[in-house]
């Protein structure tokens, strides 16, 4: 449930803190090789691309095309049903910095900042599912 709920992107903007708006650019449901653009609450935006989508397990992205901030990011969402009503859902980023000249400074500045909005996105998932029947 909580991994189909994660994937929802007509559900998506009711929990997640994140993003302001995403747009499908080849397709209309999430599935290896799908292209999304997200419009971050912060003005950022970025195109990612799935590089996997293992329902019921993980799903992971990949960025195409980012901001300047970055010159690589990958995330990636896993699923573990611990039993039938407590799963573990784990949110990792995979961010280096650009330029690289300043990615020793960026980077972690960058993580510690995804490393948090990763926190609240889980709680806000979380929480979303505890009010659906």
């Amino acid at each position: 449930m909580l991994f189909d709920l994660s994937q929802d992107y007509s559900k998506r903007l009711a929990w997640d803190p994140f993003p302001e708006s995403y747009r499908f650019i080849n397709g209309t449901q999430p599935a290896k090789g799908l292209q999304l653009e997200i419009v971050a609450k912060n003005g950022f935006s970025m195109v990612v691309e799935y590089v996997s989508y293992k329902r019921p397990s993980v799903v992971a992205i990949k960025m195409v095309k980012g901001p300047w901030a970055f010159a690589k990011f990958a995330g990636s969402w896993s699923f573990q049903q611990i039993s039938p009503d407590s799963s573990k859902v784990t949110f990792k980023y995979h961010i280096i910095g650009a330029p690289s000249w300043l990615r020793p400074i960026v980077t972690p500045v960058i993580n510690f900042i995804f490393g948090r909005s990763a926190k609240r996105r889980l709680s806000a998932l979380k929480q979303y599912a505890e009010t659906l029947p």
